[in-house]
This record gives C-alpha cells, structure tokens and sequence, in this order.
C-alpha cells in the first residue's frame, strides 16, 4: 500500500507540472490524470481489503 501511496503522490506531481507548462487540458497532462485516478481507484480497492 506505501509503494502504491508513493507513485499517487508521484504521478500527482507530475500532473500539476504537466499542468503548468502545457495546460490542464493538454493531452499529456489527462493522461496522467486517467493514470492517477486508476491509481487511486486501486488504492481505494486495497484500503477496502484491509
């Protein structure tokens, strides 16, 4: 669960960068965005598990 915490928190980073220099709606910046809200889809999945 930490690893997974760790790449939200990563991939959220690199979302508001994207999202900074090439706009929030770039394409870039809402392909991170879909890859972060799987992420916190499963981390949601495990957190229910325990």
């Amino acid at each position: 669960m930490q690893v997974l915490m760790t790449e939200i928190e990563t991939e959220r980073e690199h979302m508001v960068m994207l999202g900074l220099t090439e706009g929030f709606t770039s394409r870039n910046t809402v392909r991170i965005s879909q890859t972060l809200d799987y992420l916190l889809n499963e981390l949601r999945k495990v957190m229910a598990a325990d």
